[in-house]
């Protein structure tokens, strides 16, 4: 059986915490917030979940507001306790930096399901590889985030310094190359084929300094019921998806007859199984234009016409009318902006 997740979410404490972090730096204000339709006072319910997108468009944003170089690792060495999740707080109640870490790991989906962190320990020591999920439009500076906030909590955490024995980075070298430095020790790599962090194996047995044993149990049985009613069967869905994604992969124009083709059914039945799910088409062909619009005007910034037709528009009028409901400026706009677009 195939599962994935019922919608595609992320915890308001993820969102909160990255806004009022940038808020701080002055990268962003609640103006900005409001104009891609996340409402600042909905961040303070604990309960509530955003869509995904809204947490990409933020990043988004903040890569396009920012002239720091190293807005990624500042954001990552900043430990907001006012905006601590779930997750966050269940990890904090852990015995050992073992225990944290694999409570973490297996339930980040809580967090933000495009998120992974996998492990390998040897007697001698442990890596761990990062990957955030390359279908959606996350910036680079939101891995140079989860990495070095990774540290970062380590850190605090144990009380400990948490030396790094290698960093390792799937992106080109940046100009703020120094700035990994100072955060992940001399040994830092860049245009490798994994984002990973190695540390000595005995790190693992750090004791956290505030573990409690039953806030421990309350947390993560509440951590545990919201993750069961998070995931659940949507077999459908996730088949649609990857249609989709096919489609794209050949290079053909995304179009519901395509897709249904690609399923072998007819559109009724595209419509039942995706309402019975609780999702629709349109949304789900939404997410991977927009996502895909950008992919496609860095690798051909110049043939916008053709990038439209590719996405199934019928004209470049209605993809520009998309493109700008999607990111607040023009596809032109856009790459002539480019170069500043993603800091790498």
């Amino acid at each position: 059986m195939i599962k994935a997740m019922s919608i595609e979410t992320v915890s308001s404490a993820a969102v909160k915490d990255l806004f009022e972090t940038c808020n701080a730096l002055g990268v962003i204000n609640e103006q900005n917030l409001n104009a891609i339709a996340i409402d600042s006072k909905r961040l303070n319910d604990p309960t509530l979940r955003f869509p995904e997108n809204q947490l990409i468009d933020l990043w988004q944003l903040i890569s396009k507001k920012t002239k720091r170089q190293n807005i990624g690792l500042l954001i990552g060495q900043t430990i907001n306790p006012a905006a601590k999740g779930l997750l966050s707080s269940w990890v904090s109640q852990a015995e050992s930096l073992s225990e944290a870490l694999e409570i973490f790991r297996t339930h980040i989906a809580l967090m933000n399901p495009s998120e992974h962190w996998d492990i390998e320990i040897t007697k001698e020591t442990c890596k761990l590889k990062f990957s955030l999920d390359e279908n959606k439009a996350y910036p680079s500076i939101a891995v140079e985030r989860s990495m070095s906030a990774l540290v970062s909590w380590g850190r605090f955490l144990s009380g400990n310094e948490f030396p790094l024995i290698d960093a390792c980075f799937k992106f080109p070298c940046p100009n703020h190359h120094k700035d990994f430095i100072t955060i992940f020790g001399e040994s830092v790599h860049f245009d490798m084929s994994e984002n990973s962090l190695e540390f000595n194996s005995r790190l693992l047995n750090l004791p956290i300094a505030n573990e409690n044993q039953y806030l421990k149990a309350l947390i993560g049985d509440k951590s545990k019921e919201l993750l069961k009613e998070l995931t659940k069967d949507y077999f459908f869905t996730l088949r649609t998806k990857k249609a989709i994604e096919e489609i794209l992969l050949r290079k053909g124009p995304i179009s519901i007859d395509l897709v249904c083709a690609e399923l072998a059914i007819s559109r009724q039945t595209l419509y039942r199984k995706l309402k019975k799910e609780g999702c629709n088409y349109k949304s789900l062909s939404e997410e991977y234009k927009k996502s895909e619009s950008l992919k496609l005007l860095q690798l051909d910034s110049e043939n916008i016409t053709s990038i439209s037709l590719r996405l199934g528009f019928k004209d470049t009028s209605s993809f520009y009318k998309a493109f700008r409901r999607w990111f607040g400026m023009s596809p032109k706009s856009y790459v002539r902006d480019l170069p500043n677009s993603f800091e790498r």
